[in-house]
């Protein structure tokens, strides 16, 4: 499970809707911890968990924008309260 006090997520080997429960409640706890952003790992692949990341954060009223670090194959998402 999540440890509580980090911004991360890795999102790898989970099918799509694995994945988006996960990161909604990846979302949800690092609200609750005032954190300033959210890093989501999904990796290269095919591209369906960025997309489905992406779907998510662009849905969320939580996020003020998010965008995608090449460095760690993740989408970083700044949060809004």
């Amino acid at each position: 499970m999540l440890d509580d006090n980090k911004i991360s997520i890795d999102l790898h080997g989970m099918r799509a809707n694995e994945a988006k429960i996960a990161i909604e409640e990846h979302l949800i706890n690092c609200l609750n911890n005032n954190f300033s952003q959210i890093r989501i790992v999904h990796g290269h692949g095919e591209g369906v968990l960025k997309k489905i990341t992406q779907e998510t954060l662009e849905k969320s009223e939580f996020v003020k924008r998010y965008y995608f670090d090449h460095n760690y194959s993740a989408t970083i998402g700044e949060l809004k309260y």
